[in-house]
C-alpha cells in the first residue's frame, strides 16, 4: 500500500526513478534502515558494496530529489537521509515493499 499523500504529490514515482537499480535501492535500504547514519560515497560504497563512480549517480539523484542531504565539507560530501518526515517515512515504507516483494518472489522460486 502506497501512502495517500506520498502518491498524490508524485513522492512514491520519484523514489522508483532514483532507485532504478540495485545501487539505488541499497543506498535507501540502508539509510532507512540506519536513519541517523552519515557517511561520504567512499564510505557508502563500502557498506553497500557497490563502487563509489556506480553510487555517485544515485547518490546525487537523491539529492536532488530531496530524499538524501549533502553537506560540503571542503573536499569531501557526506550523505544523510532528508531530515522531512514525510518524506523519511515514504522511504521507510519503499524499502519495507522491496523487501516484502523479494520475499514473496523467493517464496516463488523455493517451490
Amino acid at each position: 500500500m502506497v501512502i495517500p499523500w506520498a502518491e498524490g504529490n508524485g513522492l512514491w514515482h520519484s523514489i522508483q526513478e532514483a532507485v532504478s537499480n540495485l545501487a539505488g535501492a541499497d543506498v535507501i535500504t540502508f539509510f532507512a534502515q540506519n536513519p541517523h547514519a552519515f557517511d561520504s560515497a567512499e564510505g557508502l560504497a563500502e557498506r553497500v558494496g557497490h563502487r563509489r563512480s556506480r553510487l555517485e549517480p544515485v547518490l546525487a539523484s537523491l539529492v536532488d530529489r530531496g530524499l538524501l542531504n549533502r553537506i560540503d565539507l571542503g573536499d569531501v560530501q557526506i550523505y544523510e537521509l532528508t531530515r522531512d518526515p514525510r518524506r523519511r517515512q515514504t522511504l521507510q515504507q519503499y524499502v519495507f515493499w522491496l523487501r516484502e516483494g523479494y520475499h514473496w518472489t523467493r517464496l516463488g522460486m523455493d517451490r
